[in-house]
């Protein structure tokens, strides 16, 4: 029988981290409705609070397997020592590596990507790039720190105008984008404003491109 929500608060409550209640309840929604046969991958493991929100989460759902990526996956005692408390070590992968080295050797489509590693903008955004290829139509993206410069400036200039994603929920710190299902159909007016003749999705590809420009000279090294 799958836990609770208030069960897993209870659980969740012993495990050193920042998460709070509300942020738990949300990854653990998340991990529940992530579709069967869809990974959830977790980009920051730490001690495992989060990580015990996403696996009692997909315990409650479609049972899929939760990626935990961190260097100090595998040998941190109290991240595996927290896992096996609460009964979850068999729902977890951990993975001793870097959040690149894991998306160069990745080959599963993924339903829910949780990166909790990153402040500085160029990291989420690096980290983003690297992983959106892996995601499926409909997955979510939920991304912390965004009461940080770094993941707000993201959310601004990669998300809020994207033409794939969507914000559609944010709690606390946690900001949550969907991919859109819709493979859109653009047609463009001599404004640059783009309409998908599928779903209606309208997007302004003037200020697409010029933002793109913008973080693209902002990224090269000076000569």
């Amino acid at each position: 029988m799958a836990d609770s929500i208030e069960e897993v608060r209870k659980l969740a409550s012993q495990i050193d981290g920042w998460l709070s209640d509300s942020e738990g309840e949300l990854l653990y929604k998340l991990a529940k409705d992530v579709p069967s046969g869809q990974a959830i991958v977790e980009i920051g493991g730490w001690h495992g609070k989060a990580t015990v929100w996403l696996a009692k989460g997909t315990e409650a759902g479609q049972q899929n397997k939760v990626y935990s990526i961190d260097p100090r996956a595998e040998t941190d005692s109290a991240f595996l020592s927290n896992l096996a408390k609460v009964g979850v070590q068999a729902t977890v992968i951990p993975l001793a590596t870097t959040w690149d080295e894991a998306a160069k050797r990745w080959r599963e489509k993924v339903g829910l990507l949780w990166m909790d590693a990153f402040q500085d903008y160029e990291d989420v955004t690096q980290a983003f790039l690297s992983w959106q290829r892996y995601l499926l139509p409909g997955a979510m993206v939920a991304v912390s720190h965004c009461d940080q410069p770094g993941p707000a400036r993201f959310v601004e200039e990669h998300i809020k105008h994207s033409t794939d994603f969507a914000v559609v929920q944010s709690v606390d710190r946690i900001v949550v984008m969907e991919k859109n299902k819709c493979r859109h159909y653009w047609s463009v007016d001599s404004t640059d404003i783009g309409v998908c003749k599928y779903c209606g999705k309208k997007t302004d590809f003037k200020k697409l491109t010029r933002d793109f420009n913008k973080w693209l000279g902002q990224s090269l090294p000076l000569k």
